[in-house]
């Protein structure tokens, strides 16, 4: 009987988990109200969506009860070709880059793949269930079956995992390039990177695995393990949102929700704001908001509402970032290697070194020793 194939054992306890988790976190960024956030809540929305049902189906492979539900064999499959352009396009909507027509063309090859792939799943159960059993329980016997029409006529799904990592690979390419650029722009927004950052290692690290996966293993047998992966991911990225003070703002949106300044007065505070970073005024010990807000013209309300809603940074986030970056560019100059850490310190504005050292590592994850010792060597 094929209840006899029914496991359950960590793997299966992760996964499950991790699927309740994928769709609860879509469900979350979904009931946000669309006029009260940036649109990358919906592609995070669907990005988690898309998770989620890649762990379905591998939970279901995995723990056997693909056998109850044979016609949802393969049916996260073309969802291969639409993770990667949902990144990339996460990518764009955290630098600030408006969502265009044109750039639904990326899940193009998702789409027609998409319909490919619909010759599959229109087949009967039998075709589903020697597909199933293929990859999972090459021991079982296969049951007869006649085609009315090939379900892979140009053999498409042969090279399926080929496909997908070259797609990958192109759009993990993409990313890489819009981060430099937004890296070496005149003013970049912190808020980007704390999120670019984080999907980018994760990105990188997610193909590295998946080509070692298929390497080592024949058919789908390894998925499992990149389920587990991709589970770990979705729990951090709860993590990041219920530790990050600002990433759905509901108290902003509801401080500001009767302010009488206009987009057009926050974009213009904005340019001045970003006057002022070219002048280095986070490097001074006294930079305060009222101080920053008197320099640009405006009231500590407005400067702080700008910062919360288009950043998406209090005024200490904001400038502890533009202090660290500053510590960042000193410390890896070879031509600063000279100075001791206090005196980095007061060059970006701090007043001792303990709060220095305990700001830039809670950023970057390492003391400014460290930081310096590989920037250098490297």
């Amino acid at each position: 009987m094929v209840t006899d194939y029914f496991r359950f054992d960590w793997y299966t306890a992760i996964l499950l988990v991790g699927v309740v988790q994928g769709f609860f976190l879509s469900l979350l960024f979904l009931a946000k109200q669309p006029h009260r956030q940036p649109y990358h809540h919906l592609l995070l929305a669907v990005f988690v969506f898309c998770f989620a049902c890649l762990l379905l189906e591998i939970l279901l492979c995995y723990s056997g009860l693909m056998f109850q539900v044979l016609q949802l064999v393969d049916f996260s499959e073309p969802l291969n070709f639409a993770i990667a352009p949902l990144t990339y396009l996460l990518f764009r909507s955290l630098s600030g880059q408006h969502l265009t027509k044109k750039q639904w063309l990326h899940l193009l090859p998702f789409g027609l793949y998409l319909l490919y792939h619909m010759l599959f799943m229109l087949q009967p159960e039998a075709v589903k269930y020697n597909g199933y059993i293929s990859a999972y329980f090459p021991e079982l016997a296969h049951l007869p079956v006649s085609y009315t029409y090939s379900p892979d006529p140009i053999h498409l799904s042969d090279y399926v995992n080929a496909l997908t990592i070259l797609h990958i690979t192109v759009y993990m390419g993409l990313c890489f390039a819009l981060f430099r650029r937004q890296r070496t722009a005149e003013s970049a927004n912190p808020y980007f990177y704390a999120w670019a950052r984080m999907l980018l290692y994760f990105f990188a690290a997610t193909l590295a695995l998946l080509i070692l996966i298929k390497l080592i293993f024949e058919r789908d047998l390894g998925d499992h393990f990149m389920a587990v992966f991709l589970v770990g991911q979705l729990f951090y990225i709860s993590f990041k949102i219920l530790t990050g003070s600002a990433f759905f703002q509901p108290v902003v949106q509801v401080k500001y929700e009767k302010s009488a300044l206009s987009h057009e007065a926050k974009q213009d505070l904005l340019q001045k704001l970003k006057m002022a970073e070219s002048e280095k005024f986070y490097i001074q010990p006294s930079a305060s908001l009222p101080v920053l807000a008197k320099q640009l013209h405006t009231s500590p309300h407005y400067l702080s509402q700008v910062l919360n809603e288009c950043l998406g940074k209090s005024f200490f986030e904001y400038l502890a970032a533009l202090r660290i970056h500053e510590a960042e560019t000193i410390l890896a100059n070879p031509a600063a290697q000279h100075l001791k850490i206090e005196e980095v310190a007061e060059q970006t504005g701090y007043l001792s070194k303990s709060a220095f050292s305990a700001a830039f590592k809670k950023h970057t994850g390492q003391t400014p020793g460290e930081y310096r010792k590989k920037a250098i060597s490297s």
